[in-house]
């Protein structure tokens, strides 16, 4: 294992230079094809004495984040919001698009049964005001479906 320590850029950069001086013109590009991805150990966090801001090679203007836009000081940045005319909101997130049929219900609560939850089929069959699964309204049955799903039933 080879450990190699700099003391900041400029002493990396002497080190690379003289390193690439070292290999032959016909090596270099080979050897920089090869090796493009080496990896490197994260440097550990600056202390509070000396904050870093970013860094930038020499030469290069400063880059402005989106949280770094100017923008007048004491008023807020104006948020942009979607036209009503060109795309209403929904009234509504849709549920499902699967139709249950009493039949899918039925053979669903039937494996809760045949586990022994039958304490738990009645109860909820009272959470939705009936004594059995006919007498279920059908436009509560994607409803009872999902809670026979939260009773480890599949359907």
């Amino acid at each position: 294992m080879i450990h190699v320590d700099f003391n900041d850029l400029d002493d990396m950069m002497g080190f690379v230079k003289t390193l690439a001086g070292m290999l032959p013109e016909k090596a270099a590009p080979a050897m920089a094809a090869e090796h493009s991805q080496i990896p490197v150990a994260p440097s550990p966090a600056p202390s509070p004495a000396s904050p870093v801001q970013g860094w930038a090679p020499a030469g290069t203007p400063p880059v402005q984040g989106p949280a770094q836009t100017a923008a007048p000081s004491g008023q807020p940045k104006p948020v942009p919001t979607a036209s009503a005319a060109s795309s209403p909101a929904p009234s509504a997130v849709p549920t499902s698009s699967t139709a249950y049929a009493l039949d899918d219900l039925a053979r669903a609560a039937g494996t809760l049964m045949d586990t022994g939850r039958q304490a738990e089929l009645v109860g909820l069959l009272q959470q939705f005001g009936v004594a059995s699964l006919p007498e279920l309204p059908q436009a509560q049955y994607g409803a009872f479906a999902t809670a026979l799903r939260g009773l480890g039933a599949q359907i």
